[in-house]
């Protein structure tokens, strides 16, 4: 009796493992459609991974509309998958889970089922080593509700796009993290939600769509919009995990269909905590920026003024000036939000880089005072690298000068490009950070120049006079808005040169030449 004690002891401890958790057993064979076990909704099933290379196949019946949360357990030791398929003569595997490694539970939290047989393939994945085990069982549960302003699973693809409304909430789930039946290269194995709108324009007319999505627990989310042809209009990639994500003023130019995809960076899932979707339009104007407007081709017209706002940290805003007729000179001033350091590109009518203007600092204005064409040009408005997304509007203003004679005209930062001084008198303004402007003196004899300089309120610069070659005969500083005059003889040529010392972009300096002394 003392040899046989322990060994009874043994026998009655592994049943008592093997149904310690509570539910309703599976029914080996069940390795195939036609063997499936019948489950339902709201109770625990219990199967074992017989084999390596087991697979459980479970059927549910439903009667109708309505989401399953299909929560499998972690066996220790074991990589636990799950496939579901739609029932039919050829089940159609509609989603394949595999989030997690060996030991670890998987779960679908929103599963949109309509009436009919569907199918919860059990087996191991191939990213651990397979192995049996007949001890320790695996369990299934199934929670089923009512299908209420809820996205509907699977809407993996543009093709499976889930209806949205205007200006009607709807919820989704960031489950599971990954999609096994995504082979697209670019986001392999990207679990996405893509959802349909439909737009109808009033006579035609362009209007504005504003998409936000809410925050969700532990989630860094993306947002696209795109078009009935499936390019992208607008995108929104702002916030950390669990901050929410919009897209503001994208250009809904014709009437169609448009499409919302949903997804979350570095497959990271959240089952418990749902998001919500909303989409809206506006009326849009032509004092507002309409995107997308990233590059020339799509740049926005304007005249005078603008609103526009940075959506995304790559978000780069591009607006074609037209000319008015003939040669002008403009003042170009951006007013960016309190939380935006702007920058503000210049480009000519053959889209070649004029300058970038970075004078002031986050919240500061950046002012291009007297831009001289003939010509259209652009204006591109970004926000500079590294900052974080600003949350509040620009305004972009261009206002042309109502008479350009006796005006400097910029670029003129080099020799080559030196303003010549054809009349008595010249207005100019330090245009950016160390500007440099040139002018040329020129004429038939030697002589003796007066010259009479008015500073810059609010600034200081330097004021050199050159000899023919342009080397530097003679230098004066001049403080805020005072007055200096000098005389310097001219060779037949030479060069008057304003430096910037302390820049004023607003106010301007003046030149006069008060002849031959």
């Amino acid at each position: 009796m003392r040899i046989l004690a322990p060994v009874i002891c043994l026998v009655v401890l592994i049943p008592l493992q093997s149904c310690s958790k509570k539910g309703t057993m599976e029914k080996e064979p069940n390795n195939s459609f036609s063997t499936a076990s019948d489950i339902r909704p709201d109770e625990r099933f219990l199967g074992f991974m017989g084999t390596p290379h087991d697979r459980d196949f479970y059927r549910i019946r439903v009667d109708g509309r309505a989401i399953l949360d299909i929560q499998l357990s972690g066996v220790k030791g074991i990589n636990l998958a799950m496939k579901i398929w739609k029932g039919g003569e050829e089940p159609k595997l509609i989603k394949w889970i595999d989030d997690n490694r060996k030991s670890s539970p998987e779960r679908m939290a929103n599963l949109t089922v309509t009436a009919g047989d569907y199918y919860i393939e059990v087996f191991q994945s191939d990213r651990d080593q397979k192995k049996s085990d007949r001890e320790n069982a695996y369990e299934l549960m199934l929670k089923k509700r009512e299908a209420i302003s809820e996205e509907s699973e699977p809407n993996d693809s543009r093709d499976d796009a889930d209806t949205l409304h205007l200006n009607k909430e709807i919820t989704g789930y960031f489950s599971p993290a990954y999609n096994r039946l995504n082979e697209q290269k670019e986001n392999l194995h990207r679990e996405e939600d893509w959802f349909a709108i439909d737009v109808n324009l009033k006579d035609g007319t362009p209007e504005l769509m504003d998409v936000s999505l809410s925050g969700v627990s532990d989630v860094n989310s993306v947002l696209y919009l795109y078009d009935s042809e499936g390019m992208e209009i607008a995108m929104s990639d702002n916030g950390g995990a669990g901050e929410p994500e919009s897209i503001n003023g994208a250009g809904i130019k014709k009437s169609g269909t448009y499409y919302i995809m949903v997804a979350s960076k570095g497959y990271t899932a959240n089952h418990e905590e749902p998001y919500t979707l909303n989409a809206a339009l506006k009326e849009h104007d032509s004092g507002t920026e309409m995107e997308p407007n990233n590059d020339f081709e799509s740049a926005n017209v304007f005249s005078n003024i603008i609103a526009g706002r940075i959506n995304s940290k790559d978000d780069k805003d591009v607006y074609l000036c037209q000319a008015n007729g003939g040669p002008s000179i403009y003042r170009i001033e951006l007013r960016p939000p309190e939380d935006m350091d702007a920058i503000m590109t210049l480009y000519n009518s053959d889209r070649e880089k004029i300058i970038d203007i970075n004078s002031g600092a986050r919240s500061k204005k950046e002012v291009y005072p007297n831009f001289y064409t003939d010509k259209d040009f652009y204006i591109a408005v970004s926000a500079r690298t590294g900052d974080k997304v600003p949350a509040g509007e620009y305004m972009l203003a261009v206002t042309p000068f109502k008479s350009i004679a006796d005006q400097e005209r910029e670029p003129n930062n080099e020799q080559s490009q030196a303003n010549k001084l054809t009349g008595k008198m010249i207005t100019g303004f330090t245009s950016t950070r160390g500007d440099k402007d040139y002018f040329i003196i020129s004429g038939d004899s030697r002589i003796k120049q007066k010259f009479e300089i008015q500073g810059v309120r609010g600034g200081a610069i330097k004021v050199s006079v050159t000899d023919p070659l342009g080397y530097i005969i003679k230098t004066i500083d001049v403080p805020g808005d005072r007055k200096a005059v000098f005389s310097e003889m001219i060779d037949k040529k030479g060069y008057l040169i304003i430096e910037a010392e302390t820049e004023n972009y607003d106010n301007p300096y003046t030149v006069n030449l008060r002849g031959a002394q």
